[in-house]
């Protein structure tokens, strides 16, 4: 059977075989979604997640979960099938933290606030069973097998071991369930929703056991927008004041932002290089920007001064990754 005929078949089961099917942006991986509008139903998204692809939604069926019953706003799930590798679920609409932000400034900083509320909400729970660790091995790991893209294997290395070595000295003692791609792009401003619920969320699949300032990092260092500065000073103020970890703050939010940062660098790279994607190149000047911003950190001199032989993302460099892909 071919895919169409697998969706059409899913969708008479679940009783949506009359809705009008729109195309909409997907994400980094290699999922698609639509946008399904029936006459009486009203509207939903369509998941299409092909296992022949790689791609499994069981993880994203099991945080679905998890995150209602933190009472975070996730989309319920109306119909899926596991072998098949479709969902169909809730539509949170289209106003995109990103977008509402940037179209109404005064808005910025209580919606910030509210995800980071959202955030501490989840910390609050026990995660669920079986959740794979990301936590300094891992994340170093990480971050030197992607940034193999960017830069040389020898360089990539040298960066990983510095990066778990700076890690390794943050309070590890209180794992929380890290979504790990918390950024303005993936949380929907829900205005007929009260509290928390506002803040919806998207693309949580790849959820693990991490520190507990990992997504609070990748919210206001966010890959793909800048804060106002203003607002970026007041929320970490805040933060500062009600984080109980044993590690210093400021250290340890500069740590796992860097991390980030040197990960999606290749990341990017590797969109471009491997899956033909290069408007993610465009991104790159800014996560540049934000790593330099960690680094100064005085207690991350080590992974600086390793940083210093990576490629500045020139023109003239991002051209050749360009061409190269």
């Amino acid at each position: 059977m071919t895919r169409a005929l697998e969706i059409e078949a899913f969708l008479a089961k679940a009783n949506w075989s009359s809705a009008r099917r729109t195309p909409i942006a997907g994400d980094a991986g290699n999922r698609r979604y639509e946008r399904l509008a029936d006459p009486v139903q009203g509207s939903a998204i369509l998941m299409d997640a092909e296992p022949k692809l790689g791609e499994d939604i069981r993880p994203f069926l099991k945080i679905a979960k998890h995150l209602s019953d933190c009472e975070i706003s996730s989309p319920e799930i109306f119909s899926h099938d596991i072998s098949i590798g479709l969902i169909l679920m809730q539509d949170f609409g289209d106003e995109l933290l990103y977008k509402v932000a940037s179209e109404s400034p005064r808005l910025e900083l209580p919606l910030y606030r509210l995800a980071i509320d959202a955030l501490r909400k989840l910390h609050q729970s026990p995660p669920p069973k079986e959740v794979s660790d990301y936590l300094a091995p891992e994340m170093a790991k990480a971050s030197a097998t992607a940034l193999s893209w960017y830069c040389d294997e020898v360089l990539s290395k040298e960066i990983g071991l510095e990066v778990e070595s700076s890690l390794r000295s943050l309070d590890w003692s209180n794992p929380v369930l890290v979504l790990r791609d918390y950024h303005a792009q993936n949380l929907v401003y829900r205005d007929e929703q009260t509290g928390i619920a506002q803040m919806g969320v998207l693309d949580f699949q790849d959820a693990q056991l991490g520190h507990p300032l990992y997504d609070v990092a990748s919210l206001i260092h966010d890959a793909r927008r800048s804060l106002d500065p203003s607002v970026v000073d007041l929320l970490l103020k805040e933060l500062t004041k009600n984080y109980n970890g044993k590690d210093d703050f400021e250290y340890a939010f500069a740590a796992l932002s860097a991390q980030r940062n040197l990960r999606i660098l290749g990341v990017f790279s590797r969109l471009c290089l491997r899956d033909r994607k290069p408007n993610y190149l465009n991104l790159i000047p800014h996560v540049w920007k934000n790593l330099w911003k960690d680094l100064s950190h005085p207690l991350l001199s080590d992974v600086s001064d390793v940083c210093e032989n990576l490629p500045a993302p020139s023109p003239k460099f991002l051209e050749g990754l360009r061409k190269d892909a």
